[in-house]
């Protein structure tokens, strides 16, 4: 009786000292991300979007390609495929956009039909961020409330009105496994929002939209004139700042053309 007692004990001492495992953090639905090129813009006044700064400058346009799980996600549209054919490009209050190359064509190139868009998650409703908003008129739209009911000044929908949409109201997580999450920032528009993406090799990345056009206004917290809301601005770029530090995130600014010429485009990807 002894000898149970004792192997009973060192059994009960055994138990007590092993730890339960670690909660598994939920697997991203994520498969891969590919970056497409979504036009250029030539600027004729700098300062418009980087203050302290003047004459010609350049912006690109960038949208990104989500496969996930439950379906492909578009992160904004760009300036629209039509002006592909323009050979001058198409005037601007701000430049002239340029397109050497249609987002209908990067995407035959993956293998996606636009009918394969299961969501269509646009940062903000500016004309160079929603130029092919029509070519994808099954997908659920996905905006902030804000932006979706804000007033546009010809009167007319700032979006398709026949078009589902997710009017969110905050921050959204869009598949529901914490893989890519909209972020409400305002400022630059009244209902802004960037990406908040967890890819499972490349890490998590922090896609801006038009919060911050340049690294130097994010590094210099500087404020475009034209934003709808200055100290929104800086509230949404001090919030981002946080996100980054927290997730370990690394930013991607859409309209920075120096960053956007070291990223691997479609139809390469990162995964």
């Amino acid at each position: 009786m002894k000898a149970i007692a004792c192997l009973a004990g060192a059994l009960l001492a055994l138990t007590a000292s092993i730890e339960p495992a670690p909660a598994q953090a939920p697997k991203s639905g994520i498969e891969r991300m590919y970056v497409l090129y979504c036009g250029d813009i030539a600027l004729t006044d700098m300062g418009r979007f980087s203050p302290g700064y003047s004459g010609p400058g350049a912006l690109s346009s960038t949208c990104y390609l989500f496969k996930h799980a439950q379906g492909w996600l578009l992160w904004d549209t760009g300036l629209g495929d039509a002006i592909a054919s323009m050979p001058e490009g198409q005037k601007s209050n701000a430049g002239v956009w340029h397109v050497k190359k249609t987002l209908t064509a990067q995407l035959a190139e993956i293998g996606v039909k636009p009918s394969d868009i299961r969501y269509l998650a646009l940062s903000h409703s500016h004309g160079d961020h929603v130029g092919n908003v029509n070519l994808f008129p099954q997908a659920t739209l996905v905006v902030q409330k804000a932006e979706y009911d804000w007033p546009d000044p010809s009167g007319t929908p700032r979006f398709p009105k026949d078009m589902k949409a997710i009017k969110a109201e905050g921050d959204h997580d869009v598949f529901g496994d914490g893989s890519v999450l909209l972020i409400s920032t305002p400022g630059h528009s009244p209902g802004h929002q960037c990406l908040l993406v967890k890819l499972p090799k490349t890490g998590t990345l922090l896609l801006s939209g038009d919060a911050v056009h340049f690294q130097s206004n994010w590094e210099n917290r500087r404020v475009p004139a034209i934003n709808t809301g200055q100290e929104q601005t800086r509230a949404s770029m001090q919030r981002m700042a946080e996100i980054l530090a927290r997730e370990k995130a690394t930013l991607w600014i859409n309209h920075d053309k120096a960053q956007r010429d070291t990223l691997k485009m479609a139809p390469e990807y990162y995964e």
